[in-house]
């Protein structure tokens, strides 16, 4: 009896030392720095948002988190960089909506698949598209502009960041909706966009929260509609392409990913770490100059954000007649 007892003591000795280095070992993720690759050159909007969120969870995580720029193909190049990545924790990235749901529609070889290399681990932010026109535009409202292209097919255009952007699409699928003939203009960027329409090329363009804001703070704009789900703080009187019987509704977003694979006490401790920064007031603040809401969410969460949006963005970009290449 004594030998059995003897040998239980030993046994439970063994589990004691045994688990607690296992446990020791997850606990003490991360032991080195992490990159945080941004799918996007530097001193854009989606490095400004890494470089906010790298310096909150360097702090948290009590390593550098060092952010990497891999810019090109509509943020292809960078999202695929983070897929093919060893799934330990230490390569992760910051992506923006349009990398993960929307381009890789357009591209005839894939780069990777978002719904099954990429691994969600939190939202950072939340924005939206607003279709504009000059302010001293005649054209005074969204049912002026559909009145106004009926009249007169084929006549009037608009502009967007590029043919197969979330802009151009959104035309699309306004113009569908609507029975209108409306031409696209395709420009570098929504900025370039913007300069063309108030120099008078244009009738109309679509553009990113933060750049209408400023626009209407300016007086420069008369914001039409906005393209997310629920009505934008900023342009309280903008009706949502819902509201205008346009059955359509995504927000823009920012978000942190990692490689498909990582384990999944990683990614809770990578999730926590990424909703304490958006937390953090300084974060928001910045986030909400930018023209974005703060918002975080579970792992779980922005993969079926990721899944739903991709999903919705393919079903639009076939029916807008736009083939990839």
């Amino acid at each position: 009896m004594k030998k059995h007892i003897r040998g239980l003591i030993v046994l439970a000795s063994l589990c004691s030392l045994t688990a607690p280095a296992w446990a020791q070992g997850e606990a003490a993720y991360p032991t080195k720095p992490i990159r945080l690759i941004v799918p996007s050159p530097a001193g854009g909007e989606p490095d400004t948002v890494a470089r906010l969120v790298a310096q909150q969870m360097s702090a948290d995580l009590r390593q550098p988190v060092i952010v990497e720029n891999k810019p090109g193909a509509g943020g292809l190049i960078g999202v695929a960089a983070v897929a093919n990545a060893k799934p330990d924790g230490y390569t992760i990235g910051v992506s923006y909506q349009a990398a993960l749901s929307l381009s890789p529609h357009l591209l005839l070889k894939k780069l990777f698949d978002p719904l099954t290399d990429i691994a969600g681990i939190g939202l950072i932010s939340v924005s939206g598209n607003a279709l504009m026109v000059p302010a001293k535009s005649p054209i005074s409202s969204y049912a002026d502009l559909v009145r106004r292209a009926k009249a007169s097919p084929g006549t009037m255009n608009f502009g967007s960041w590029g043919d197969g952007s979330a802009g151009h699409i959104s035309g699309e699928i306004m113009k569908r909706y609507a029975g209108i003939s409306i031409q696209h203009v395709a420009y570098k960027g929504s900025t370039e966009a913007l300069m063309g329409m108030l120099a008078g090329d244009l009738d109309a363009t679509f553009g990113g929260w933060a750049l209408a804001s400023a626009q209407v703070k300016a007086g420069t704009v008369r914001i039409l509609a906005v393209t997310s789900p629920d009505r934008a703080s900023m342009f309280p009187d903008a009706p949502t392409f819902r509201e205008l019987g346009i059955p359509f509704g995504l927000n823009s977003w920012y978000g942190v990913i990692a490689p498909a694979g990582v384990p999944a006490s990683i990614v809770q401790r990578l999730q926590a770490s990424v909703e304490k920064a958006v937390g953090q007031a300084s974060v928001a603040a910045s986030l909400k100059t930018m023209g974005m809401q703060p918002q975080s969410s579970t792992a779980e969460q922005l993969q079926q954000r990721i899944r739903t949006d991709y999903e919705v963005w393919g079903k639009e970009i076939s029916a807008a007649g736009i083939k990839p290449h």
